[in-house]
């Protein structure tokens, strides 16, 4: 993985790299879409998946996951892109082939990033459309509160709230 570093722009192998990142990540969110509706076994339900989103997304999460966040950091994925944060975390060894392979089934990632269904780092459960920005600026009010009140957060690095 590549060291964090919020500060400073990518050099030229740090962008080759992040774009070799992306395209890998683009196409395993895709494959992971296709291979739910396509390839695996499947009853009357559609399963559905957003390949829009994930290619809408893909570059801007491989640069904050791959060369900008800072482990205080906290993201609200966008639901139709959970596709791509679970290609990211597959990458970084968070995530089963497997899990990927169910996405959207039973015991699969989630089809919107979820803290209590994912077995992967989940910041905020994202399945409500519009809740990323909510939920992301009320736990920047809730930082600046405990920072200023206690003593024992101000000592840490705030995390910042990306949505």
């Amino acid at each position: 993985m590549i060291e964090p570093n919020p500060g400073a722009g990518p050099d030229a192998d740090t962008l080759a790299c992040l774009s070799d990142l992306q395209k890998r990540i683009l196409w395993l969110s895709t494959w992971t879409i296709h291979n739910a509706n396509h390839i695996r076994a499947k009853g009357e339900v559609k399963v559905g998946g957003h390949q829009a989103s994930c290619a809408s997304s893909a570059a801007l999460m491989t640069a904050l996951y791959f060369h900008a966040l800072r482990p205080q950091d906290r993201v609200a994925v966008k639901p139709h892109a959970s596709p791509v944060f679970h290609a990211i975390q597959y990458l970084m060894g968070n995530q089963t082939r497997e899990k990927l392979e169910n996405f959207r089934g039973l015991g699969g990632a989630q089809s919107y990033p979820s803290r209590t269904k994912d077995t992967d780092d989940v910041d905020f459960s994202t399945g409500s459309v519009g809740m990323g920005p909510a939920m992301t600026m009320f736990a920047s009010l809730t930082q600046d509160y405990t920072r200023r009140h206690f003593e024992s957060v101000r000592a840490r690095e705030p995390g910042r709230m990306i949505a």
